[in-house]
């Protein structure tokens, strides 16, 4: 089930950055000023990181979905090992969140240290890919 699940987030991960790269060709073909010259590097970037964050956030969640309560527990130890589980999946999704924030400031901050002159276009495409992935990755947690 997780491969399943995986596979099929993976193929509408990629196409959602092929319309990513579109949009990207057309903003260098028709606002050059826009669009960083390493923009493309930043969505391999992004592509890769949010695949890994969501395999490790929805092997948690199969986890979850898969649950079979125990018949030879009483309810309440059911649900405290049900909720044992709900605990995992909130905590690996938070630590997994933080990891990826704290990797996307250090890549900005070598950036900005080895690449002064493009930093400004490179912040707000980063910026905005940031917003675009995240808001990918929410509505699809959300329909799971």
């Amino acid at each position: 089930m997780l491969k399943k699940k995986f596979y099929k987030y993976l193929r509408s991960l990629l196409i959602f950055s092929i319309l990513i790269v579109a949009v990207y060709v057309a903003l260098q073909h028709f606002a050059n000023d826009l669009a960083s010259k390493n923009t493309p590097y930043l969505i391999i970037v992004f592509l890769t990181i949010t695949a890994i964050t969501h395999y490790v956030v929805v092997k948690t969640d199969v986890e979850r979905m898969e649950y079979k309560p125990n018949p030879d527990l009483d309810k309440e130890a059911q649900t405290r090992e049900l909720l044992k589980i709900e605990r995992r999946f909130i905590t690996r999704y938070m630590l997994v969140t933080t990891v990826k924030i704290l990797s996307f400031i250090a890549l900005l901050g070598l950036y900005a240290y080895f690449n002064r002159a493009d930093i400004v276009r490179f912040s707000l495409n980063f910026l905005a890919l940031y917003l675009i992935y995240s808001l990918f990755e929410i509505i699809y947690i959300r329909k799971l």
